[in-house]
């Protein structure tokens, strides 16, 4: 019942007040999951000339690029055709910003993001509207896992950005009261100790949660403090990750640690979201209504089952539109058609960032290669793997072991991790082990298990 009230009275009520479609694009996207893929395909197709004459129209950068290219906006009607529009990469956004905001959008009807990663932040502007259809396929996708606004939540989640916000601004009462309209409980996923572990797991235990949600390794590093601690009282119905690699293992002990599936969504902050886990857990349902989704490799579309680099063409933000835009993740396309009935087409994994890819150069070409990391095989191998941990490549021939003090491992596993590591990159790599106090995550509140200095599909994204 509560859940209901929250979503059917409202959610339409802050719409009203906000000037926001969520509940309005909410039913839309309800309905049109369900339609067949040629559907889906002929809206997705739709969606996109529309943005095309827009941004032939309003965008000064992509007026441009098409007069650079001989190009007509009708020479852009599906997605196929994308590929004759360059990439759009970070750098290109920062020297180009001005020209890439629309001229029908002046700056009070733009809301102002940034983004931050492993590297320094990305500023751009997304549209209320493009906000509405954003968190209408958010939470569509998280019912697939069986969660409804009003659920008791539990979430480790928030860029440090996103969680200090100015007390007593509009935005620290707008946070506070959907945190309390939802139920939903907010902690820090930035220091995790032993104690604060300890900590969140007593308000875990009073809270009772029917969802826990937040970073995929927080959240790994929770349920294993539960499983160590022989904690088995915490039983949610559901559990939702995103923003970092899941990784099998980690799966595996979140489902032992919290009695119940998880469910993997993958999404940004420039484009929202993007493809998420139904209860079927065959793959990656894509927001086509929203987004469309590229993997290319050497410039060219991958095969299914081959891994590509992420290109996302945004549909729904006029005010300042991303069209194959790189957003540095790798991911395998899929061809299957899911059992549970939605036309919505599938991604079958998502690889990891490209910042996660080791870089290992090809002793006959001559050329720098992309090699998984293997984290998740190796961390089976081990003894008493690490849940505290960074692997970094500094360069082709130096890689940096981060082990944080209270989660130190044996020297058996350490020399077991050295050696597999040197089975990807090369005996002649130099890998050091290195102890450390603390291991503090990215800016952006993700702990990313691999980052590599050498980014091994450069060559491919910048053709």
């Amino acid at each position: 019942m509560y859940s209901s009230i929250i979503e059917n009275v409202v959610v339409p009520s802050y719409d009203i007040v906000r000037g926001t479609s969520r509940y309005e694009h909410r039913k839309y996207l309800d309905r049109s999951q369900y339609w067949t893929r040629d559907e889906i395909e002929r809206l997705q197709s739709k969606n996109l000339c529309l943005l095309i004459d827009h941004a032939y129209g309003t965008v000064p950068y992509y007026h441009r690029i098409f007069k650079e290219r001989n190009l007509k906006p009708q020479d852009i009607r599906t997605y196929q055709d994308l590929t004759k529009l360059p990439v759009l990469t970070k750098s290109i956004i920062r020297r180009n910003l001005a020209d890439l905001i629309s001229r029908d959008f002046t700056h009070d009807r733009l809301i102002p993001y940034s983004t931050g990663g492993t590297g320094s932040p990305l500023n751009f502007y997304i549209t209320r509207e493009k906000m509405s259809w954003e968190v209408a396929a958010e939470y569509r996708a998280y019912s697939w896992a069986g969660y409804r606004l009003g659920d008791r939540c539990f979430m480790l989640w928030g860029a440090r950005k996103d969680m200090n916000l100015p007390r007593f601004s509009l935005s620290y009462y707008a946070k506070r009261v959907a945190g309390m309209l939802q139920r939903t409980i907010v902690v820090d996923p930035f220091v995790l100790s032993d104690n604060v572990l300890g900590n969140y797991a007593d308000v875990l235990r009073r809270f009772k949660p029917q969802v826990v949600r937040g970073y995929a390794m927080p959240v790994y590093m929770l349920a294993k403090y539960l499983v160590d601690k022989g904690i088995d009282d915490v039983r949610p119905k559901t559990v939702i990750t995103g923003a970092e690699m899941l990784f099998d293992s980690m799966r595996k002990t979140i489902e032992e640690g919290f009695g119940c599936r998880v469910f993997d969504h993958y999404g940004s902050r420039e484009i929202g979201a993007i493809g998420s886990e139904c209860e079927m857990h065959c793959g990656y349902h894509i927001s086509a209504e929203n987004v469309i989704v590229e993997f290319v490799r050497e410039g060219e579309p991958v095969e299914p089952r081959q891994s590509g680099v992420i290109l996302l063409t945004g549909l729904r933000n006029y005010g300042m539109p991303f069209i194959r835009y790189e957003v540095g993740d790798v991911g395998e396309p899929s061809e299957e058609v899911c059992s549970c009935g939605r036309g919505l087409p599938l991604m079958k994994a998502i690889k990891g960032y490209e910042s996660q890819f080791l870089a290992v150069r090809d002793k006959v070409t001559g050329a720098v290669m992309p090699v998984s990391s293997h984290i998740d095989y190796f961390l089976d191998l081990l003894e008493s793997p690490p849940s505290n941990y960074r692997i970094v490549q500094e360069s082709l021939d130096y890689v940096v072991i981060k082990i944080a003090q209270e989660q130190r491992c044996g020297q058996e596993d350490v020399d077991l991790l050295v050696k597999e590591l040197r089975s990807c990159l090369g005996m002649d790599v130099k890998i050091e082990v290195q102890f450390v106090d603390d291991l503090p995550p990215l800016p952006s509140g993700k702990r990313s298990p691999v980052i590599s200095k050498v980014r091994a599909f450069q060559d491919v994204v910048s053709r």
